[in-house]
């Protein structure tokens, strides 16, 4: 699949060839807040293990509460139902 046009349209604020440095920022971004069919789209041509590692390393803020929630539920991550708590940032 060819993520330049979601690095566009997902990370508008920085040059696409920039944002797909970082994969799984784009990943989770379109996990984020990407239309179904975005989101549809990438989970077919990359497989559900690439959205899983891109939810396990995600970092502090790219993940809403809500979404958080349902990617560990859909990709079946969640132990009894149980959500691991959002990341969070850490100050040094």
């Amino acid at each position: 699949m060819d993520l330049l046009p979601l690095a566009r349209k997902y990370i508008w604020w920085q040059p696409p060839e920039y944002t797909l440095r970082d994969r799984n920022r784009l990943i989770a971004q379109v996990m984020n807040i990407g239309t179904h069919p975005d989101v549809e789209a990438l989970r077919t041509a990359l497989g559900d293990d690439v959205l899983k590692q891109a939810l396990q390393t995600a970092r502090a803020g790219e993940f809403s509460e809500r979404s958080w929630h349902y990617w560990h539920l859909v990709l079946e991550l969640a132990r009894h139902h149980a959500v691991p708590a959002l990341p969070e940032r850490k100050v040094a």
